[in-house]
């Protein structure tokens, strides 16, 4: 009678292959941690040029209404023969050909310009972030000197003016005069915008 052996068959080894699923593992997990990365620094990025568009639009309806008190400061200074008298920081009768880097008057002393909300509501220390928006803005005449008030032709020789508008006089004349606008945000945001303006030279 022929005994019968137990057979022992080859076992198969996990070692290597349980390690190349760990591997494969580790690498998925690594590719979605940069990839959870991405989608929260484009979160990010959204949330910040949201804001920043957000800030940029309010600015510039500061500005508006700071151009809009500007063409009025400007036609109170004029009236009378006043438009040959500088007002420090404020009103220039002269074009200012000292600029700094954004081509604005480098005289201009902005910790003494007057500030206000966007409200028009006089603001104490524009240096101050209240959480509102500060705006200043000064207006400069485009005259290389001051002109004779009284001689047109003198007042052309020296300002610009649209000389597309006739003019009879220099109470009809339109010289051309530049606002610069600052305006400040929260969180130490800035802006800031330039616009022209026509208006008489002098005015009764």
């Amino acid at each position: 009678m022929r005994s019968l052996a137990p057979r022992h068959g080859r076992t198969k080894r996990q070692g290597p292959q349980q390690g190349l699923v760990l591997l494969v593992v580790l690498v998925a997990l690594a590719l979605l941690l940069l990839a959870g990365a991405g989608a929260m620094r484009s979160i990010d990025s959204g949330n910040v040029i949201a804001g920043n568009f957000s800030f940029q639009r309010a600015a510039a309806q500061a500005a508006d209404r700071a151009l809009t008190d500007a063409i009025n400061a400007a036609a109170s200074t004029v009236a009378g023969g006043g438009g040959n008298t500088a007002v420090a920081n404020r009103y220039y009768s002269t074009r200012q050909t000292a600029t700094d880097s954004r081509g604005f008057p480098s005289v201009i002393d902005w910790t003494s310009v007057a500030c206000v909300d966007p409200q028009g509501a006089s603001v104490t220390s524009c240096g101050t972030d209240s959480g509102e928006y500060r705006v200043q803005f000064v207006i400069e005449r485009m005259c290389s000197s001051n002109p004779t008030l009284t001689d047109i032709n003198d007042i052309r020789a020296k300002c610009e003016y649209e000389a597309n508008i006739g003019a009879g006089s220099a109470y009809s004349i339109p010289l051309r005069y530049r606002v610069v606008t600052r305006v400040r945000g929260p969180r130490g945001t800035e802006s800031w915008f330039e616009a022209m303006f026509s208006g008489p030279a002098t005015s009764a």
